[in-house]
């Protein structure tokens, strides 16, 4: 009882002090350990799950001891124990909790870490306190007066609903995999915005437009979402493509809510974001870019070739990838200029996108081998000066399959963050085989490893050996959440508000897959059954309407809800335009 009081208590004062410190409140959930033992005189619980919180200690007598060590881990050593000098950043706290006579409920003093970003991090609000990511807790001394029931994790996020999405698959890693990625959606909410991890706490362009992406396909809550996107345009940082991401947000975002108010409070400051002063006579960018982080993961771009008087980013100064990202983002102005009624700058912006179509074609693609290389004067051609167009629409119809034979090749050669462009590549160009086998992967470049090491969140790389000072909590990993939302079950808004939607299913090798996708209509299910006839149950929102594509079996029929319909046929794609809102079953025979 003392402790359902102490949390209740706590949970009051959230509430009175959210809506006066904070735009998004944060909540504490209460996690009992799934694990509590006895270990010699160490008292050791697994809370499951890794979380951003405290920990409460309800005593059940006063403690033989004035002191109480804690401990508080992410990892697990060989021996079982708490891993002390965890690899990278992975965390570890020791606190020591002092104790007085007659008081028996506590919760920790957590210390800020000296390692954030100092005036950069961001902080917990007051009503809160300092926070830590752990999973495990193991308390010294077994005389203690304390079981399973007096101790419980104090998990802090953001407002999530965890009905809003579900998935499930023949493929159990994807679905290990899905699980990983939507826990760490809810997770990594605890500050209010989309943090980098643990180790710098502070936003990112890059970072917060896969978190976004992968936030809607699990929650569509917009509001931590407009609060990362003020704060960048306040902050904003460095590398070249991080700012060719803010438009891609704000699109995004538009295109996922139906809410264009973002886009008319920020128009300007977006517009600012195309770094159009670099852009040269024939519309391409003259700019270094980062390509990948950390730098071990750019696939020998270049030839690893430094850009002159700048050790952080790589040459040459006009490339493939700057400009692949400055293509879309001027695409994606173009989309949120058009919503304005802009049609004047809306012109502007897609004439400016074809002519860096063509300049990009012109200057970077290799005939002779059928590739683009890394930039104006490389013979090196990297995955990412091929992922990149072929995620962003920059390749001519006559050369996907080349560029796609060279993307496949290549595997995961890029970093957790490359990776959400690399899937999305490989979807649009009709490789989902190869897509799912990266995501299904149990190699060390893959998120079965991630689990595999002991996270329960994504990781900031692929393992340590690639990134010596990674967290274990870091939600640009988490690409799988959207991509499988997106494109395994083909779910993506046609109009700004999921008012018309794709639904696209790509099983590749999966025998089925279903899932819920929320809108702001309300919940989509979809589920695909991929065999010699293709069946596809939808539900579609009300006040909406969907585009069907399905692949085309050989008898090239397509049933209706029960009836033989007329459907569109483009190569091996059927298509059925627009279904009512309702229950509706497709067969492809």
């Amino acid at each position: 009882m003392k402790f359902q009081r102490c949390v209740a208590t706590l949970m009051m004062l959230v509430a009175v002090s959210a809506a006066a410190t904070e735009s998004v409140p944060l909540q504490i959930t209460p996690i009992a350990p799934v694990r509590f033992e006895k270990r010699g005189d160490v008292l050791f619980a697994d809370f499951g799950e890794d979380a951003y919180g405290n920990l409460q200690i309800n005593f059940s007598s006063d403690p033989p001891t004035n002191i109480v060590t804690v401990r508080l881990g992410e990892k697990l050593g060989i021996d079982g124990t708490i891993d002390r000098q965890p690899f990278g950043s992975v965390n570890y706290r020791e606190i020591f909790l002092r104790v007085a006579p007659g008081r028996r409920s506590y919760q920790l003093q957590i210390p800020s870490k000296k390692n954030h970003l100092g005036g950069q991090s961001i902080k917990m609000p007051e009503y809160i306190g300092e926070v830590t990511p752990f999973r495990y807790a193991e308390i010294e001394g077994a005389a203690l007066p304390l079981d399973s029931s007096g101790l419980r994790q104090l998990f802090v996020h953001a407002p999530f609903d965890d009905e809003a999405s579900q998935f499930e698959s023949s493929d159990e890693t994807l679905n290990a995999v899905w699980a990983l990625c939507k826990h760490t959606m809810k997770a990594t909410t605890a500050f209010g915005v989309y943090i980098d991890g643990e180790r710098e706490r502070t936003p990112y362009e890059a970072d917060a437009y896969i978190n976004l992406l992968s936030h809607y396909a699990c929650d569509l809550d917009s509001h931590l979402a407009h609060e990362t996107i003020e704060y960048l345009l306040a902050h904003p940082t460095w590398p070249t493509e991080w700012s060719l991401h803010v438009p891609m947000l704000v699109a995004a975002d538009y295109r996922a809510t139906g809410d264009l108010m973002f886009a008319v409070t920020n128009y300007e400051a977006l517009k600012k974001k195309l770094l159009w002063d670099k852009a040269r006579a024939d519309g391409l960018l003259d700019a270094t870019a980062i390509v990948d982080w950390p730098a071990s993961e750019r696939d020998g771009y270049d030839d690893g070739k430094l850009a002159p008087n700048d050790n952080r980013q790589v040459g040459p100064k006009i490339n493939t990838v700057v400009n692949a990202f400055y293509f879309h983002a001027l695409q994606e102005m173009a989309t949120l200029a058009r919503a304005l009624k802009k049609e004047n700058e809306a012109r502007d912006f897609e004439t400016n996108a074809a002519q860096v179509y063509d300049s990009f074609n012109r200057v970077f693609f290799d005939a002779t081998r059928g590739v683009y290389i890394d930039g104006e004067g490389s013979t090196h051609a990297s995955l990412h000066a091929n992922m990149f167009p072929l995620a962003f629409g920059l390749v001519p119809t006559k050369h996907l399959r080349t560029v796609a034979d060279f993307v496949e090749s290549r595997g995961m050669a890029c970093s957790v963050y490359g990776a959400q462009y690399l899937l999305e590549a490989l979807f649009i160009a009709g490789r989902s085989d190869a897509a799912i086998q990266l995501m299904t992967s149990h190699s060390e470049r893959s998120w079965w490893h991630m689990m595999e090491l002991g996270s329960t969140m994504t990781t900031e790389a692929w393992d340590v050996e690639f990134k010596k000072n990674l967290t274990w909590n870091h939600a640009w990993g988490a690409a799988p959440a959207n991509i499988i939302s997106r494109f395994v079950l083909g779910v993506r808004p046609i109009q700004p508000g999921y008012s018309e939607i794709l639904i696209a299913p790509q099983l590749g090798t999966l025998k089925w897959a279903r899932g819920q996708v929320p809108t702001p209509l309300g919940p989509l299910t979809v589920k695909a059954m991929n065999g010699d006839v293709f069946r596809l149950e939808v539900n579609v929102p009300p006040n909406s309407k969907a585009h069907i594509e399905i692949p085309r079996r050989a008898a090239g029929q397509v049933i209706l809800d029960g009836k033989p319909i007329a459907a569109t046929v483009r190569d091996q794609t059927l298509t059925i335009d627009f279904l009512e809102a309702g229950s509706h079953v497709i067969e492809s025979r």
